[in-house]
């Protein structure tokens, strides 16, 4: 029978716990005489509303399942044949609290628990002291309709609602404590018509009816203002209760309207839920660049200064010389193009590199000096990730956590502590995402989208508390990307597990050079195909297909002790791209190929056989700068 009639019972609750129970039983009762056959309690219908007020002890308004409340309106369904839901505080035999909802169908069997699952923590509403959070939604099959129960600030959550429609809801009631802080006029606006038009908002959208039960009276600093109401599937208020008195409202109800809204308006029909993806993403904490309107640049974009740290540690480096000679080269090649930011430990270090690059007349010019104390020169993977305004063009930090890939080098994991130690004379706003991450991990086309592995950012020894999808939602907040391509694994002898700046690289919006090995008996061979064909088969942020082209490996490099030598680990200049070469026949094929892919640009080889001794290149010693937009 698609016809009901339903009953909210709005009530003013006192400190006597007993009382409440007998003078609710009497309004149901009331209720089932005026026809009603499924009746609803408002919020905690037995409790004052004790969570306004923070720490207090409230064990004694707590009840168990079975209880005095299921008992006794157990036996007042299985009297009369109704259906009632009774919103109590529940305390489970383990001990735990809930803000809890039990659905009693018409034989008088308590159907399973609805724990609220939303819940607020904020001046007059410390509900986080006293509730644990519920995990599920529950839709449940009574005599006279298909039901769901959400409770108060669950009706804020439009997800809450879509999801008990799609399982099939024919009416969605909302138990509630809300009311106005005595003696505030809230600036945002009336709180009771928003109540009721968010909870409209969601017939409308959802097709479903909504009947929404709240408490009145004073308590405390708050006046609940009542107003139960009952809406149809299509937001029209049926009927409203009084904003100050108790009352039973006995509402009849057509829900075979909800089926013809939902054809004739198509809701359900014409959803997209591949386009969703960033609803069930895991938003991080506090203010992130993406909500303040910043971007991560692509590596093409303009820079106004590289950031590098001259190195000096002989364990990375045995031969340290040819790896100063590098960074000679580096400096050299980049210095017209770019500030080169040079980090030195001390004074002496910078007097020596000074007279160096005096010695092989590259000189000083466009080299701006910092000493700062560093263990190693891996500053893609501990420097922070610039990020620029979209409109003011105001450029920001992301400082990252560094664990030195997974704490595999304890004596690098200080350098964790280099972006702040920048920022003492850059004075940038700071965004701490508190997570670990690195540089190398990622690369970006500037645009949305950001290619990395699972290999790395997966791993275990990173941020083991983190899914899949909360990494999405972290780069998405923290780099403005909200389309990420995971490739596979990473190349062989990389100790980052993984790193895609060995692998895949954006070179325009659309475009990405992928390391390819050619021969088939290569380690490298299996993992680069499958990570190539995953590229093949991937899109842009806005659904285009990238153009992938394949750049050649420089094979074996290092002996038994395979390092992870890739021309892939690239730096891309304002005017120049300086790639690394290991004295391998394919050092020409790739410079072609990358020169083919910047033909505006000067590509410089430079061997980096002495570097990757370290288990890096060009790109893993490097971070860019961006140069944000001048105005006018």
């Amino acid at each position: 029978m698609s016809t009901q009639k339903i009953g909210l019972i709005q009530t003013a609750a006192t400190g006597d716990l007993d009382r409440n129970l007998e003078h609710t039983l009497a309004m149901a009762k009331q209720a089932i005489a005026e026809g009603a056959r499924i009746l609803c309690l408002q919020e905690l219908y037995r409790t004052p509303y004790f969570p306004q007020y923070d720490g207090r002890d409230a064990a004694p308004c707590a009840e168990t399942i079975p209880g005095a409340s299921t008992d006794a309106f157990s036996a007042l369904a299985r009297e009369h044949g109704v259906v009632i839901v009774v919103p109590l505080y529940e305390r489970t035999e383990s001990g735990d609290y809930y803000n809890t909802a039990v659905v009693i169908d018409a034989d008088g069997r308590l159907l399973p628990p609805y724990r609220k699952v939303h819940i607020p923590f904020d001046p007059l509403f410390y509900e986080k002291s006293y509730f644990q959070p519920g995990d599920r939604y529950r839709v449940y099959d009574t005599r006279y309709a298909r039901i769901a129960v959400l409770i108060c600030y669950d009706q804020w959550f439009p997800e809450a609602a879509r999801a008990v429609a799609l399982q099939g809801a024919d009416i969605i009631f909302y138990p509630t404590a809300l009311g106005r802080i005595t003696g505030a006029e809230p600036p945002e606006g009336d709180w009771r018509e928003a109540w009721e038009t968010v909870q409209r908002g969601h017939a409308i959208a959802n097709s479903v009816h909504v009947a929404a039960v709240n408490r009145v009276g004073d308590e405390g600093g708050i006046r609940f203002f009542g107003s139960s109401f009952v809406a149809d599937a299509f937001g029209n208020v049926l009927a409203r209760a009084s904003s100050t008195d108790e009352e039973v409202l006995v509402v009849e109800v057509d829900l075979s309207m909800n089926e013809s809204v939902r054809e004739g308006w198509g809701f359900f029909r014409n959803r997209r839920p591949e386009t969703y993806r960033t609803l069930v993403r895991r938003l991080p904490p506090g203010k992130t660049p993406a909500a303040s309107g910043y971007r991560m640049p692509a590596e093409w974009e303009a820079h106004d200064a590289i950031w590098l740290s001259w190195p000096h540690d002989r364990v990375t480096f045995p031969d340290l010389a040819a790896v100063e000679a590098i960074y000679i080269d580096m400096i050299a090649a980049l210095r017209r193009s770019e500030t080169v930011n040079l980090l030195v430990t001390d004074e002496a270090m910078r007097t020596r590199v000074t007279a160096m690059l005096e010695e092989e007349g590259v000189g000083t010019g466009g080299v701006v000096f910092h000493i700062v104390d560093y263990a190693d020169v891996w500053f893609r993977d501990y420097g922070p990730t610039f990020v620029v305004n979209r409109r003011s063009g105001e450029l920001a930090m992301v400082n990252w956590t560094f664990n030195a890939w997974g704490e595999k080098y304890q004596e690098l994991m200080a350098d964790t502590r280099i972006p702040l130690a920048m920022n003492a004379d850059m004075a940038l706003p700071v965004f701490t995402p508190g997570i670990v991450m690195e540089g190398g991990a990622i690369d970006v086309n500037g645009c949305g989208t950001v290619i990395t592995t699972e290999a790395c950012l997966l791993n275990p020894n990173r941020n083991p508390h983190l899914s899949r999808e909360d990494i999405e939602g972290y780069l998405e907040a923290y780099l403005g990307a909200d389309h990420v391509i995971w490739l596979k694994q990473g190349i062989a002898g990389d100790d980052t597990d993984g790193h895609i700046d060995d692998i895949a690289r954006f070179v325009d919006e659309r475009t990405v050079l992928c390391a390819v090995e050619e021969n088939e008996d290569d380690e490298n061979y299996a993992v680069l195909q499958e990570n190539l064909a995953i590229l093949r088969s991937s899109t842009d942020q806005d659904g285009n297909p990238l153009r992938v082209i394949p750049l050649p490996m420089p094979g074996a490099v290092g002996g038994e002790d395979r390092l992870p030598a890739s021309y892939a680990n690239f730096y891309i200049g304002n005017t120049v791209v300086l790639v690394p070469v290991f004295g391998h026949p394919n050092d020409e094929a790739a410079l072609t190929r990358i020169r083919q892919a910047f033909p505006d640009r000067e590509v410089v080889g430079i061997d980096c056989t002495a570097m990757v001794e370290g288990f890096g290149a060009i790109h893993c010693v490097s971070q860019q700068q961006p140069l944000p937009p001048r105005e006018g």
